[in-house]
């Protein structure tokens, strides 16, 4: 939704409000992202024909908060909320600057400004709130899906029966075997599921993954092309919170749409898609009948990364909305505000994040209450001052990413734990990929054992907000600050042969800017290294002048 109104012109947002069939949801996903002040101004502007007086709408406020007096702080209050409804392209003009008395504005502020909705938002919302319908798409009844089923039995030619009846369970594992294929693909880790070769190509288009630089290829190998290494940025993702990484190929996929000369069509049906999938509803089964035939291609790109479920049966095919699909506009849809993880226990529900469905790199908020691993999901992490890492985890991924950043040498494994330790080499190396010191305390910490995070684990809730040692966490930010208090520089030594040639070396070098060190009585000079060519065609004259000089 941030995306919506920093990223989409006024222009396309009317366009979205403005689609005959799921320009409602648009609506009722803007409507759900304001404050219940301003959902309370618009609902009740839908009911007077989509206009009124602004002197009356501050009536209105004065009865929502009662507390509230109708001087300057409503007046704040209203203008600030009109302007964020007009970035909206809920009105269809800027409302009028405030005034820090309302007494003395202009009479015809008072009394004539009409408050007015844009007609696209009107007649969405209009049909938003008359729709009975839940859910953008109608989804196939039992005997439907039986149906396709016996038609895909007879359309089989091995005789083996085909089932593609998903669980809730069934897509949760799903989604987790696709995305673990997408992060071991990027650290290098073998896996089972290798990702689709459109993923592979995408990794590579979004500068996380790159052409190994060092490969060398032999003379009876040419024809074969440099494997592909994760960058610096690709290991800034992999510590990223999961919600972050799905939001990074979104924002990736969209801005991808950029060369073609449909984009703006494209990106407005991208943008419906997404939209319309938190309002589907999970573990239901949807035609892809009544998706247009870009949003079909839309949604065969999005399976592709394990965000939806997609199936062909004969001329027929079927999606299934996952979860984390379902979360990606964190409007508190009509699919997305129950049943979630995390949702009774985090307070804050899907908009923010906490309560997102988390796989392989893992955020874990339904996992860490468990005390062992009961599957390759769970990561829990005990920092010990003497900066050694206990990780409670089965996952060969999870050892990977910890192996950025700690010593890989000190590796002890039991059943249900792993030991590592973290040393200034290990957490220098990590330095040198480009991971940075913040990112790696915010791991350890999104990554806390629960009750670390809880504030009992043996110190007490008083003695650290924080789950990671003091101790640990100062050093790690001393070793960060070791990296720019010497700067190292490329030079080349000179050293002068003949007499004169050390006074008339250092002068050239100083008054050209070239000049790092000199000791005549060590007879050498160090010259910057991009001035080494110049210095040495001018040493190349000198000499010869001075040989000449002798003879």
């Amino acid at each position: 939704m941030d995306y919506l109104r920093k990223l989409v012109p006024r222009e396309a947002l009317l366009g979205l409000y403005a689609d005959d069939k799921r320009g409602r949801y648009v609506c009722r996903a803007v409507l759900q992202r304001l404050p219940e002040t301003s959902q309370q101004i618009i609902v009740r502007l839908s009911c007077t024909g989509g206009e009124f007086p602004l002197s009356l709408i501050r009536i209105w406020l004065k009865g929502i908060d009662e507390s509230s007096s109708s001087s300057s702080p409503m007046s704040r209050l209203l203008a600030r909320q009109l302007h964020d409804m007009y970035q909206w392209a809920i009105l269809t003009d800027k409302p009028p600057p405030h005034h820090h008395d309302t007494n003395s504005s202009p009479a015809a502020t008072k009394d004539t400004v009409q408050i007015k909705l844009t007609p696209e938002f009107y007649m969405g919302l209009k049909d938003s709130l008359h729709s009975l319908d839940a859910s953008p798409w109608t989804s196939l009844t039992e005997d439907q899906m039986q149906n396709l089923e016996q038609e895909a039995n007879v359309s089989s030619n091995n005789g083996r029966k085909v089932a593609f009846a998903m669980t809730p369970e069934d897509l949760e594992r799903y989604t987790q075997s696709q995305w673990d294929a997408v992060l071991h693909y990027l650290v290098g880790t073998p896996n089972k599921v290798q990702p689709n070769p459109a993923v592979t190509h995408f990794l590579l288009q979004t500068d996380l993954m790159q052409s190994d630089p060092e490969y060398k290829r032999s003379s009876g190998y040419s024809k074969n092309e440099a494997p592909l290494v994760i960058t610096h940025k690709g290991y800034d993702f992999m510590l990223q919170d999961n919600a972050q990484q799905v939001w990074h190929f979104i924002v990736q996929y969209l801005a991808s749409m950029e060369a073609s000369k449909k984009k703006d069509i494209i990106q407005r049906e991208a943008l419906l898609v997404l939209i319309c999938l938190s309002f589907s509803r999970f573990g239901e089964c949807y035609s892809t009948a009544s998706l247009t035939k870009r949003g079909l291609t839309i949604v065969k790109d999005l399976a592709l990364f394990g965000l939806i479920y997609y199936k062909e049966i004969g001329e027929q095919a079927i999606f299934y909305p996952t979860r984390i699909a379902m979360q990606l506009v964190g409007a508190g849809g009509g699919g997305s505000s129950s049943g979630l993880p995390g949702s009774s226990s985090d307070g804050g529900g899907g908009s923010k994040g906490g309560g997102m469905w988390s796989w392989s790199s893992k955020a874990l908020d339904e996992a860490l209450s468990h005390p062992r691993p009961h599957d390759s999901s769970h990561l829990a992490i005990i920092v010990q001052t003497n900066f050694q890492l206990c990780a409670y985890t089965t996952s060969e991924l999870h050892v990977s990413m910890l192996g950025l950043f700690c010593e890989v040498q000190t590796i002890r494994r039991l059943p249900n734990v792993i030991f590592m330790v973290i040393t200034r080499d290990s957490i220098k190396g990590a330095f040198n990929l480009g991971i940075q010191a913040q990112q790696i305390l915010r791991f350890l910490e999104k990554h806390a054992h629960p009750k670390l995070r809880q504030g009992n684990g043996g110190l007490g809730a008083a003695a650290s907000t924080s789950p990671l040692p003091g101790n640990v966490v100062d050093q790690i930010c001393l070793w960060n600050r070791e990296r720019t208090r010497v700067v190292c520089n490329n030079v080349f030594e000179h050293q002068p042969m003949i007499t004169g040639e050390f006074q008339a070396v250092q002068k050239y070098i100083m008054d050209h800017g070239a000049h790092v060190w000199s000791s005549e009585r060590k007879n050498k000079l160090y010259i910057k290294y991009d001035h080494v060519e110049r210095v040495q065609k001018f040493v190349q004259k000198w000499r010869a002048k001075a040989a000449a000089a002798r003879r």
